[in-house]
């Protein structure tokens, strides 16, 4: 199968190891870094390249990794020559926009990875939306034998309520870790944390597939994939999360039994069983 994958390719972006997914998964793959060739001529004219590239390529589908940037006439004209297929990875936000929702209209398939997401875009694209996990990436996310620095840390930027949980604990707050520092930082913390907007982010597949111990905020479907007290804990508030803190730390060896179970159930969540579930549906 040969796949046209619009995207993002600079070295923090997840794009880069979903391409390798497809890859490992026996496509050949054409890079468009869509917002870099704007730079270079424009969007008006990046959008005229890509519907170019798609009709001299023929691929079998055109993957749009969000691309707001892009005008949705682009997707009309893919449609003609190849299977089309909208990846949005965010929460509900300004993203979701009109631009979104035509994509979302036109395409042949969206997949959302947040729940809330996903059944937003389904109001819209019906029966040709699906719900699809972010996952990890399974090049630079394993578990690294380094000693701890941390008993408790989140990885991330704060925002919202993560305020309020911060002001009350005090956890070190770990900013611009992709890849393997991801891991590292992962490998080097005792409890990992994890908070969520209407579905969890690819920070809960990166820290398992680290076997980092992670407690986090619930989220929708969790269920469908995890199960609660053999993969992870949960916290709803700040007074549970100190208490739940506390306890791991002084047990450690069902810290540690946690943080194994939910690195081997994580397993089937990596970027190339990602890529091979958008093949298997087209």
């Amino acid at each position: 199968m040969k796949v046209l994958f619009v995207a993002v390719f600079n070295y923090n972006s997840t794009n880069v190891s979903q391409a390798d997914g497809f890859r490992k998964s026996e496509c050949e793959v054409i890079e468009f870094n869509y917002r870099e060739v704007a730079l270079n001529v424009g969007n008006h004219k990046r959008d005229k390249q890509l519907v170019e590239l798609c009709k001299n390529e023929k691929p079998d589908v055109v993957v749009f990794s969000k691309c707001n940037e892009i005008d949705s006439w682009v997707v009309g004209e893919c449609n003609k020559i190849s299977k089309t297929v909208l990846w949005y990875m965010d929460p509900i936000n300004n993203n979701l926009n009109s631009s979104l929702i035509e994509k979302i209209k036109l395409c042949n398939f969206t997949y959302c990875a947040i729940w809330n997401s996903y059944l937003a875009a389904k109001k819209i694209g019906g029966d040709n939306v699906f719900f699809l996990q972010e996952g990890y990436d399974q090049t630079s996310n394993y578990p690294i034998d380094l000693p701890y620095k941390h008993d408790v840390s989140f990885i991330g930027a704060l925002r919202n309520k993560r305020f309020e949980y911060h002001n009350a604990i005090g956890f070190p707050v770990i900013e611009n870790a992709y890849g393997e520092e991801h891991s590292k930082a992962v490998s080097q913390t005792k409890i990992n944390l994890n908070f969520t907007e209407g579905g969890t982010s690819d920070r809960t597949y990166k820290i398992l597939a680290s076997r980092g111990f992670l407690l986090t905020e619930p989220w929708v479907s969790m269920d469908n994939d995890f199960t609660v007290g053999q993969d992870f804990n949960i916290f709803t508030n700040v007074d549970e999360l100190k208490n739940k803190i506390t306890y791991y730390l002084e047990h450690e060896d069902e810290r540690l039994r946690i943080a194994e179970h939910g690195y081997q159930t994580v397993q089937k969540f990596d970027r190339i069983n990602w890529a091979k579930k958008i093949i298997n549906k087209i």
